[in-house]
């Protein structure tokens, strides 16, 4: 998907004009036509100004498909309040807000540990994903994805 795309789709989403979506911004109604329209991107100050607004991160805005997951526990990051924070309050790309918050993970735990945490959502991630692992199955997989994750690559 586009970015032009990706914007008309979050405007369409919420049931916005494009003057309804330019005041929520503080844009001009020209300046989303031309985005909706592929003329122009928003620019970087207003790019986190509609992640904020609609609760939606800026990739998506962007239209890069790819999902981000914490690399530390999996968890998809599909929305800012999911992000973990630097030490200067900045949003953290890499990891949720349950691994990592100031700049620092939130508990030392060790990967084993981790699988066994996520284990815990089995359930809910078996009926998300129209899928049926057992406990068994889900730590093995677990064991092999995780290991490819920036906080346990070289552990």
């Amino acid at each position: 998907m586009s970015a032009k795309e990706a914007l008309y789709d979050l405007r369409k989403t919420h049931g916005l004009t494009q003057d309804d979506m330019a005041e929520k911004v503080c844009v001009t109604r020209q300046a989303v036509s031309r985005w909706e329209n592929g003329e122009t991107i928003p620019n970087v100050d207003t790019l986190k100004t509609i992640s904020k607004e609609f609760n939606v991160t800026i990739d998506s805005i962007l239209g890069q498909s790819q999902e981000r997951v914490c690399q530390s526990c999996a968890m998809p990051l599909t929305k800012l309040e999911e992000h973990g924070t630097s030490e200067d309050g900045d949003l953290s790309t890499e990891y949720c807000s349950h691994c990592y918050s100031d700049g620092e993970f939130t508990n030392e735990r060790t990967m084993d540990e981790m699988i066994e945490t996520n284990l815990r959502f089995l359930s809910e991630w078996n009926k998300g994903q129209s899928t049926n692992y057992s406990e068994d199955e889900a730590r093995e997989i677990l064991k092999v994805h995780l290991a490819t994750l920036k906080r346990w690559k070289d552990k």
